[in-house]
């Protein structure tokens, strides 16, 4: 968000200056004060719109935007066949595809309203299974690796969900992007000493980013059925905590997944977001 910013601030820099290059060179300096005004005004406008479209994860945007995007672009794939400003809707498995604040960040978000991880239709064995389209599509070539080629391998990519507490969009959305680099190779070196095993042991955790995780290791190439990692979570803390938890699936070198789990504490204030565990530029997975 910030390098957005940013470079939307030098580009602006760079047209104030041209304009009075220009305008200094021309005969007409004595609107030169309206011209810069005007240039000033779009600058703003643009800004605001760079930063507006980067705030899912700021406070001061209505926690129905998501959704609202979603009926667009379900309309728009309806009437005129593009997912706009969607990148792809899938009407039969009742999902779509969109575009997150990072650079390479991208969101599935179901097109039925649910509001987020606590909701327990999303929890069952026949749950319709949005980690494994997720994971479907962090995986296809036209997803993150159009934007980071150097992502070739499923130990490159993360997906994650914030808690109830942490997120500000009060309709479910899954985080596809790479996964930090020493985040993989902690999962890895936490396999190879068992301290990861194939479910998540109470009391014993794994600190990533400086937060603890409860892991669990699936050696299969599943994320649906019984292998649904909200179903996998509240198996181990109960549905009634469900809305305190934070996910990321993550890919395995051998095949297979790891499932993160970490909870918020309302007594430390933390809030889970198991996001952070992301690179949402890529620029650690080289």
């Amino acid at each position: 968000m910030k390098s957005n910013f940013l470079l939307k601030l030098l580009e602006c820099k760079y047209l104030m200056n041209s304009f009075l290059i220009n305008l200094g060179k021309s005969n007409i300096r004595k609107y030169r004060s309206k011209y810069l005004f005007l240039v000033f005004l779009t600058c703003f406008i643009e800004l605001s719109l760079t930063t507006t479209s980067n705030s899912q994860m700021t406070e001061n945007v209505p926690r129905d935007l998501l959704w609202n995007k979603v009926q667009k672009c379900i309309t728009n794939q309806r009437e005129i066949h593009k997912p706009d400003p969607c990148v792809y809707v899938d009407i039969n498995n009742k999902y779509v595809v969109a575009n997150g604040s990072k650079p390479v960040d991208y969101l599935l978000v179901p097109t039925d309203k649910i509001s987020g991880i606590e909701a327990p239709q999303i929890s069952q064995s026949n749950s319709r299974n949005y980690w494994q389209y997720a994971w479907k599509k962090a995986t296809d070539k036209d997803y993150i690796r159009s934007k980071a080629p150097q992502v070739k391998y499923p130990e490159q990519i993360g997906l994650a969900i914030n808690s109830k507490q942490a997120r500000h969009q009060d309709q479910l959305h899954i985080h596809m992007s790479c996964i930090k680099k020493v985040v993989s190779e902690e999962l890895e070196k936490g396999e190879k000493t068992r301290e990861i095993t194939d479910r998540f042991q109470s009391q014993k955790y794994v600190n990533l980013e400086g937060n603890n995780y409860s892991i669990r290791l699936l050696k299969n190439d599943s994320l649906s059925d019984y292998n649904n990692p909200f179903l996998l979570v509240k198996e181990f803390v109960g549905q009634t905590k469900m809305e305190e938890q934070s996910i990321a699936v993550v890919g395995r070198k051998q095949g297979g997944f790891y499932i993160l789990n970490t909870q918020s504490d309302t007594q430390s204030g933390y809030k889970a977001v198991a996001e952070k565990l992301l690179d949402e530029d890529c620029s650690t997975q080289k």
